[in-house]
């Protein structure tokens, strides 16, 4: 129960810009639904391929010292805070969707999701990196679920606004302190104590 609860964590904390990037997909009459929903499960699978093998160089370097790259969610969190606190602004998601131009093809927004997936890789890598292939298995499995539920999820926010105007609000608020806890998980989980008395 804990890895689900882990896995459900870490996507919903890596994906929340994602939901806006698959509106403005789905409220484009350019992009028909199925394109962006295979588009999306390409671009998502091509993350967590790349942070698996990412994940693998903890066989060779030992788990507690990959277990480290729990301190980048962490960093990401406390950045997010810093955010809150000051007046930057988060990245204009429309700025992304800008440069793909008008060509209506799951490869644009595979790409798309791709390019925007720094965050993803900074958290599946270490979280990978503590679990055991049966628990990888089952984090892979929960990650492509809630693919099609994001897709979803999009697709029906894309048609009420207002929802769309609260996920907005207060996403961005909600996010940093999860990418904190999920640090502080894979830190604790990799055993990152032990390299402290040795």
């Amino acid at each position: 129960m804990e890895v689900i609860a882990t896995g459900i964590l870490a996507f919903v904390s890596s994906n929340i810009d994602d939901i806006f990037l698959l509106m403005l997909f789905f409220g484009d009459r350019n992009f028909k639904p199925r394109e962006i929903i295979l588009g999306q499960f390409v671009g998502i699978a091509a993350l967590i391929g790349i942070s698996l093998v990412f994940s693998l160089i903890g066989l060779v370097i030992g788990k507690a010292y990959i277990g480290l790259l729990g301190l980048l969610p962490i960093y990401l969190g406390i950045k997010g805070v810093v955010r809150l606190f000051s007046k930057e602004q988060p990245e204009d998601e429309n700025q992304l969707t800008d440069r793909v131009g008008n060509r209506s093809n799951p490869w644009i927004v595979s790409g798309v999701t791709i390019a925007n997936g720094g965050d993803n890789i900074g958290i599946y890598v270490p979280l990978f990196a503590t679990l055991a292939w049966p628990q990888k298995i089952t984090v892979v499995s929960i990650f492509f679920v809630m693919t099609a539920v994001w897709c979803l999820l999009a697709r029906y926010l894309s048609r009420h606004p207002l929802m769309a105007k609260a996920i907005d609000k207060y996403g961005h608020v909600v996010t940093p302190f999860v990418l904190i806890a999920l640090g502080i998980y894979i830190l604790n989980e990799s055993d990152v104590v032990s390299l402290i008395s040795m």
